[in-house]
Order: C-alpha cells, then sequence, then structure tokens
C-alpha cells in the first residue's frame, strides 16, 4: 500500500510540476534532516527520475553536484579506513598490485604518480598511498561532489596526507589532463553515470595520458559477460549504465591486461567487473 502511494505521489509531481521546480524541491529534500536518509535518498532521486530518459549525464550529474540520494553516503566516517573500504574495492586494488607485479612493475618502487576519475572524498587515494604506492608523490584526484571535496579536503589535512583533490566535471577531462601524464589512472564506479559515447571519451583519454596502466571497475552485467554486450544498457533501480568497456577499451586503441568478470555475484553489494589496461603499442 505504502509503495502504491509513493507512486501516485511521485506520477503527480512529476506530471503537474516542470522539471526545474522539482529539482528545487530534490535539493530541499535532500537538505531536510527531518527526513531519514533513506527517504531523502528516495524522494531527491525519484522526483526527477524521469529527467535520465531524456539526459542520463545530467540527471546523475546533478545528484552527485548536490550531494543528494546515493552521494550522501560519501561522509569520511563511513568511507576512510580499511575497515570501511569495500571488499569489492579490496579485491580491486588487490588485483591492481598483482597486475603490476606480473607485468615487472613493482607497485611499492615504481610508481610516482596517480590519479583518480571521481575521487569523491579521496579515500581511496589515501588506501593506495598507504597500502600500495608508498613512495608515490603525486596522488591526484577529481570530482564534481563539492561537499565531498570539501570534506575530504579537511580529512586528508588531519592526517597530513599526499592526495590532493579537486572539484571538477569528468566530462572535462581532456581540459584538466591537457600535457600531463600520470603512471596509474584509476576510475571506479564512476563510467556508470555516463552515456556511452562520454564514457567512451572518457576511456580513451585516461589511456592516452596513462604511462603504465589504467584500471577500471565498472558495473557487471548479471546475465552475461559485459564483453558481449553489443551497447549499453540501463540498470533499472537507478538508471545508471552497464557497459561493454572491453569494446570501449579496444576502440581507444588500448590492450586489455587483465580483467575479471563476477556476474551475478555481488561483493558487499557490488558487481565485480574490474580491467586493467593500457595503450596498445
Amino acid at each position: 500500500m505504502i509503495n502504491i502511494i509513493k507512486q501516485h505521489v511521485k506520477k503527480f509531481l512529476c506530471c503537474t510540476l516542470p522539471l526545474p521546480i522539482r529539482k528545487i524541491i530534490a535539493i530541499g529534500i535532500g537538505r531536510g534532516k527531518w527526513l531519514s536518509r533513506d527517504k531523502r535518498s528516495y524522494w531527491s532521486k525519484e522526483i526527477v527520475k524521469d529527467w535520465a530518459e531524456k539526459d542520463v549525464n545530467a540527471y546523475h550529474n546533478f545528484l552527485w553536484k548536490f550531494h543528494l540520494a546515493y552521494a550522501e553516503t560519501y561522509e569520511p566516517e563511513l568511507r576512510f579506513g580499511h575497515n570501511n573500504m569495500k571488499g569489492s574495492r579490496k579485491i580491486f586494488f588487490q588485483d591492481l598490485s598483482n597486475v603490476l607485479l606480473q607485468n615487472k612493475t613493482n607497485p611499492t618502487t615504481d610508481i610516482n604518480s596517480i590519479f583518480e576519475v571521481g575521487c569523491s572524498l579521496g579515500y581511496q587515494l589515501v588506501h593506495a598511498e598507504e597500502n600500495i604506492f608508498p613512495n608515490a608523490e603525486k596522488i591526484v584526484g577529481i570530482d564534481i561532489d563539492e561537499y565531498a571535496i570539501n570534506m575530504g579536503r579537511k580529512y586528508l589535512k588531519s592526517i597530513s596526507s599526499k592526495v590532493k583533490i579537486f572539484k571538477q566535471d569528468m566530462k572535462n577531462i581532456e581540459r584538466i589532463l591537457h600535457g600531463e601524464n600520470y603512471d596509474i589512472m584509476i576510475c571506479t564506479g564512476v563510467l556508470m553515470y555516463l552515456n556511452e559515447i562520454d564514457a567512451s571519451r572518457v576511456v580513451k583519454t585516461m589511456l592516452d595520458h596513462t604511462n603504465i596502466l589504467v584500471a577500471i571497475s565498472g558495473l557487471a552485467n548479471p546475465d552475461m559477460d559485459n564483453n558481449k554486450l553489443q551497447h549499453s544498457i540501463f540498470r533499472e533501480n537507478d538508471n545508471s549504465l552497464i557497459h561493454n568497456i572491453d569494446a570501449m577499451i579496444n576502440c581507444a586503441g588500448g590492450e586489455i591486461i587483465s580483467r575479471r568478470w563476477g556476474g551475478r555475484k555481488l561483493v558487499d553489494g557490488n558487481s565485480i567487473y574490474f580491467l586493467f589496461c593500457r595503450k596498445s603499442g
């Protein structure tokens, strides 16, 4: 009964109020501490969810930019530290370290620079700094979520971390990276918020500006390996996108060194689809 009421309310709002008004309401809901986090998350995204059908990039950009819905879970006390790191991310970073070693690169001594696309608070970069690449001198991340960047900077300063994070839209990655290369490029759980064309462009830019290895994590297609998808498909519950990142890498002139696809298997609620690649030749 409650779900039926929710659907009727959502339909009424979407049919009677123009999108600009609903965006203001969504921001207000997100700031409404009188609601539980679950309710804020649900309503702030649901009343603008139809926007994703017309412009999926803009829809997700809006939620991240104003720290709404799923973005709300990104708080320092919930993300920093080994115990807070998702199990799937621990596997990802262990795979990254193993791939480097298998290709005669010592992560402890041979990596000087790291760049993360969609870094949020910078907690994954701190994990990399402390546990995988202790000798890296240049550790940089970008994210569109200004709240996360500001909170992350405070935490990074408190622990005297070398990690530097900046508020930037990954759609501008070509301009951001102009003239600069990094040894390692990381992009986890980010391409799912871009349409196929723009996600492909980000993959190509990362490959073009990486010296050693690009490490990517995306949504796994539960029914068949992502590398068999002919085009990107929507995940119904949140309008994020399941991509064939293998094809994006190949089209960009990249070489896949290692990959892991877990299908329906979930680790701490996250699917497994990891790719480690470099520019061919």
